[in-house]
């Protein structure tokens, strides 16, 4: 069966073969990467990247599987740890990761092509690649960010392995070993992986001849099975969390028909060449592998259909779970595309048939509905743009603020830690920020925008030119009720960002922290000097690592004179303060002169000043200078 055929039986010879498989994949590789960057993460990558650790790299083997257990126990742990280790290397950008997913996708179709071409001939080899590659559904896991290309790609190893054992002559130990590993893999990367074993041992069992190799491969499953045997508890409570977490379940006879809609790109008309070419060539090609093919590929989804009907999994965006037979079904219509009389003819024109609906599914967005919420989160903001644009050019105190017409864009829910806001903002620009709703009533945009700007005397307001939210322009007229404008960080035709702070600090004011020894931290500090209204205004901004502390210290704001006399002073619990606030103390009745303004704190008992230090500078103090000014005679 693994016998190279002659190229009168292949109809194409070795060297057309591999030019032509060199540009599918490179197809493949094109219409993969070019959803790489399309659209920003959904909610499954989302918690994807969450258990692979990108708020807090670097992540082990048991911070992966404490994560999933704690999130998403119906999960196993191979392809987080995988990601977790790319991600260090490669950067933890939607783009890096994802070609993950490309990557797996690519070397998915080259083992398909290698399979077909053992098992059936390599014309029909040629054919399955450009199918897969062309295949509108399968597709779109080219670019996301879960386990579903790496799942095909190791089915179709371990399947090819396994053929080559029974098949292939001389059982080896390299190759034995392999087949053992990515059995293993396999367990590992997704649960659905024990239906294509369901099919392998089925096959096993009824086709293959009892010996001594028939036991090795035998042992070999189940050295893959004791290898998983430690994570099985934590399947079967997944398995629970699955079934309750599962919404409109579809009947068997659906989940058949939208399998079948999809597999032949949203054309089911596709169906009556298939259907008719695969019953004469199964008539008149005696190919017993492919006949083995065919009743392992009907088993399988007979289980998928059965596991759907038991415990209720599949709805109408869960077929993905179908993949793992994506393979085997296009191997099957690939075989009866060119076992008949004018397949040259007839296979091309199916084919230009079946790409020309693969692009209308994908152009028409169809597709999209059957793939979780991909849909749903392709209305957010292009939060990778603002990455893009914002990389390098942010402060840590920033806090941004942009409007959607998804709520869910900075709603974090009880089954991840964080929101797909934060993965742009927090993991790659390091910053905080908020998304408003676009077209909130005023009362609650007030609300939300009074709420942020009571925390946060940094602000970056972010929002698209081209078609500008409908709350933008009230939600400005109050941020500039005490903000000011500086610079534009962002200037492009769908993307404008601009950074406002608080009236007390200049637009050049730099980030001024104190780290006292405590635990209690200044985020930042200023303060200016306003001569026409008698007034010195100062802005701190706490953060305490202990909520205690807040009942325990003071905080004392004195103008005193060069000669360190105390001539004002305004003194509050550490409790009282909001997280920023404005402090003002009256300048009316001070002499002409030379006068600083400086902070304390201190322990509200004994009286002790607390020492705290510069983070940029090294300088260690308990009196810290905030500002100098001059009050001229006259004023």
């Amino acid at each position: 069966m693994f016998k190279e055929l002659p190229a009168s039986q292949n109809g194409i010879s070795s060297r057309v073969g591999l030019a032509l498989t060199t540009v599918i994949l490179l197809l493949a590789f094109g219409l993969g990467a070019a959803g790489l960057n399309a659209d920003v993460i959904w909610a499954d990558e989302l918690a994807s990247v969450t258990h692979m650790g990108v708020f807090d790299p670097p992540y082990s083997l048991a911070q992966v599987i404490q994560s999933i257990r704690q999130y998403s126990p119906d999960h196993v742990p191979f392809y987080f740890f995988w990601g977790a280790l790319w991600g260090q290397i490669a950067g933890w950008s939607q783009f890096s990761l994802r070609l993950m997913s490309c990557f797996f996708g690519v070397l998915m179709i080259a083992w398909l092509y290698r399979f077909a071409a053992d098992t059936v001939n390599r014309r029909a080899a040629i054919a399955a690649a450009l199918l897969m590659s062309t295949s509108a559904f399968a597709l779109l896991y080219f670019h996301d960010l879960r386990m579903y290309t790496l799942l095909m790609w190791l089915g179709i190893a371990h399947t090819w392995l396994y053929w080559r054992l029974v098949y292939g002559g001389r059982l080896t130990r390299p190759t034995w070993l392999l087949f053992a590993a990515t059995a293993t893999v396999l367990f590992y990367t997704h649960n659905f992986s024990a239906i294509l074993f369901v099919g392998l041992g089925f096959h096993h069992l009824i086709f293959v001849k009892k010996s001594r190799r028939w036991l090795h491969i035998i042992l070999g499953w189940g050295v893959a099975a004791l290898c998983f045997l430690p994570y099985t508890p934590a399947v079967i409570v997944g398995l629970r969390f699955n079934q309750g977490h599962t919404s409109t379940p579809l009947t068997a006879p659906e989940a058949a028909e939208l399998f079948a809609y999809l597999m032949v790109n949203g054309f089911i008309w596709l169906w009556l060449p298939i259907l008719l070419t695969f019953g004469y060539a199964l008539r008149a090609r005696r190919q017993p592998a492919v006949r083995r093919l065919l009743a392992v590929t009907l088993l399988m989804i007979t289980v998928i259909l059965l596991i759907n009907w038991r415990f209720n999994v599949i709805t109408i965006t869960r077929l993905r779970y179908f993949l793992i037979v994506w393979f085997a079904v296009v191997i099957l219509f690939a075989f009866s595309l060119t076992a008949i009389p004018y397949w040259r003819i007839i296979s091309g024109v199916f084919l230009l048939f079946w790409c020309l609906a693969g692009w209308q599914f994908h152009l028409s967005g169809e597709v999209i509905e059957y793939a979780g919420l991909m849909a749903r989160d392709r209305h957010y903001p292009p939060l990778h743009e603002y990455v893009f644009h914002l990389l390098n050019k942010t402060e840590s105190q920033d806090y941004l603020v942009g409007f959607s017409e998804e709520d869910q864009v900075s709603i974090v829910s009880s089954y991840r830690s964080h929101s797909t806001a934060d993965y742009y903002l927090k993991a790659q620009l390091g910053i905080d920020g908020i998304f408003l709703h676009a077209s909130l009533k005023r009362y609650r945009l007030e609300q939300d925008t009074r709420g942020i700007l009571r925390e946060h005397p940094h602000l970056l307001l972010a929002h698209d030119p081209s078609d500008v939210p409908p709350n933008y322009a009230r939600a400005l007229e109050i941020i500039q009720e005490n903000y000011m404008p500086c610079a534009v960080l962002v200037d492009k035709s769908d993307l404008l960002v601009q950074r406002y702070v608080h009236s007390v600090m200049d637009c050049d004011h730099e980030p001024a922290p104190i780290a006292y020894e405590n635990g209690i931290k200044v985020i930042d500090r200023a303060a200016r000097y306003v001569p026409a209204s008698n007034l010195v205004q100062v802005l701190t901004w706490w953060e305490v690592a202990d909520e205690s502390l807040l009942d325990k210290y003071n905080v004392s704001m004195q103008i005193i004179t060069p000669d360190w006399q105390n001539v004002r002073q305004e003194d509050r619990h550490l409790y009282e303060l909001p997280p920023w606030d404005v402090i003002e103390l009256s300048t009316a009745d001070l002499p002409p002169g030379d006068y600083r303004l400086v902070i304390i704190l201190y322990h509200r008992d004994s009286g002790e000043k607390v020492s705290g230090v510069d983070p940029a500078t090294g300088e260690t103090a308990k009196i810290w200078p905030i500002l100098e000014f001059t009050i001229e005679s006259g004023e």
